[in-house]
């Protein structure tokens, strides 16, 4: 991908959402793999989320990007400290709570170089707009890790 992509809309908006779909599938994927009905789960409601983050490109209003703000969620920087795990049908859901973070921790930092490549100011706030939702889904999954894994009682 080149600068020049920065100023399609329509091809940002595809980009973005064929990004979006992918990760459905493997959250899908992961759901449908995994043994403890408590991880499918999880693994179902991420593909949720990611679903929603396809309809919000779907439904998109290219005027609503004119006047854009980014307000980005504070990252708790948990996946910082956290190593990258791959998916086994055994998974452990301390384990899928870090795959997750780190997943989103990855797409946030994606999303964020690409807006910082783009001259184009709508295409950019595509990029902040979904830069800003990875950060807030993976700020979700840091409470939910905070809370319920990192107990110091």
């Amino acid at each position: 991908m080149s600068q020049n992509f920065c100023h399609s809309m329509q091809d940002v908006v595809a980009f973005a959402i064929d990004r979006e779909e992918k990760a459905k599938q493997f959250y899908s994927q992961c759901a449908q793999k995994a043994q403890q009905p408590g991880i499918k789960q999880f693994f179902q409601d991420m593909a949720k989320e990611e679903a929603r983050h396809k309809q919000l490109l779907t439904d998109l209003d290219p005027t609503t990007l004119e006047t854009f703000e980014s307000h980005p969620s504070e990252d708790l920087k948990l996946s910082d400290f956290l190593i990258d795990v791959q998916f086994t049908p055994e998974i452990s859901y301390q384990e899928a709570l870090a795959m997750a973070m780190k997943k989103e921790e990855k797409a946030h930092n994606f999303y964020q170089a690409w807006k910082d490549k783009c001259t184009n100011e709508k295409t950019a706030n595509v990029f902040a707009l979904l830069a800003d939702e990875e950060l807030k889904h993976k700020r979700k999954i840091e409470e939910i890790y905070d809370a319920e894994i990192l107990t110091w009682d």
